[in-house]
């Protein structure tokens, strides 16, 4: 095991020449800089304590979803179906809640549920074959047909407040949804970094074969990282709930290309084996700070999404042009 954790981080550490071989972590920290430096020239509300808190608490729900999703892209995976657990998982906490089920066992029956699915997704990638993408879309639309199912239309909100605490609570000045997701990003960041499980995730990624035959048990890897996913999904979507102090069907649907443009906007190979949590939330930060710009500078919602995507398409060029150089 040991020569699976040396191997590991050598395929881990970045290579270049030089100082070449630092100028892609240096380029997302710096671009993050240059694009709140840009908002503060044209907003004079932007560097208020006030809106930087706003922008956290904004990016708190797209942060825990994009770190599981990372975890999964590392392997060359990718899910899909994050979306439709969200959805799912808030409806059903929340019906558990007005139903009359205590807060603490509704929240833990989601998050096993979310987690189900996660695992649902391993076994159909992994036991039967089934390429990843076509598999989590297809749980997608279990997962969102379940949410319809269970909510019948309707919109359930008037939520208690011990619930909703976990979306708009603050300890101190600190929005509750950022200690959430700063607790999720810290604890994968070890997981990834310091532990054996980690180490043999970015080994799969970036050579299965070499993978297999180095020992790495696969089937386990790859059912421990969609169960991962569908775990912090589960998390994202009861935070959505809670912060929305409302649950219906489809509501998560927007964070599922959201997430994966955070995490290859933050570095992370799509072809597995590259990346990390840091650049994750980095790329989480940039989507956030776009759409929160936008909206100080009264640019209509119509056009958020234009400019979201020319800043997503503009970020991965320089990415993939700066990996080019680096090599």
């Amino acid at each position: 095991m040991s020569e699976i954790a040396e191997t590991a981080n050598l395929l881990d550490k970045p290579k270049g020449p030089g100082l070449k071989r630092y100028i892609g972590p240096l380029l997302r920290p710096l671009g993050l800089l240059a694009l709140c430096i840009v908002l503060s020239f044209l907003n004079e509300n932007f560097f208020t304590l006030k809106n930087i808190i706003s922008v956290l608490r904004q990016s708190t729900i797209l942060v825990v979803v994009a770190v599981g999703m990372t975890v999964v892209i590392l392997t060359a995976g990718i899910d899909l179906s994050v979306g439709g657990v969200m959805a799912l998982v808030g409806c059903l906490t929340s019906q558990l809640i007005i139903n009359g089920t205590p807060i603490v066992p509704a929240i833990a029956c989601g998050l096993a549920v979310g987690t189900l699915f996660g695992l649902l997704n391993g076994v159909l990638v992994r036991i039967f074959g089934l390429p990843p993408f076509v598999a989590t879309y297809g749980m997608m639309w279990i997962a969102n047909g379940l949410a319809m199912i269970l909510m019948q239309g309707k919109i359930i909100f008037g939520l208690p407040d011990n619930f909703l605490w976990l979306g708009s609570g603050y300890l101190s000045i600190i929005p509750i949804p950022v200690l959430l997701a700063a607790v999720v990003a810290v604890a994968f960041h070890f997981f990834l970094k310091k532990t054996v499980s980690g180490q043999e995730i970015y080994a799969l990624g970036a050579n299965r074969e070499a993978a297999r035959y180095s020992g790495i048990k696969i089937t386990k890897t790859l059912l421990l990282v969609y169960s991962l996913s569908g775990f912090t999904a589960a998390i994202a979507g009861i935070i959505m709930t809670a912060r929305l102090d409302a649950a219906q069907e489809g509501m998560g649907e927007p964070f599922m290309l959201q997430a994966i443009a955070a995490v290859v906007m933050g570095g992370s190979s799509l072809m597995g084996g590259e990346g990390g949590i840091p650049g994750t939330i980095i790329g989480a930060l940039i989507l956030t700070l776009v759409v929160n710009g936008l909206n100080l500078m009264g640019v209509p919602s119509m056009v958020h999404p234009l400019v979201t995507g020319a800043v997503i398409l503009t970020a991965v060029f320089f990415d993939i042009v700066t990996r080019k150089w680096s090599d």
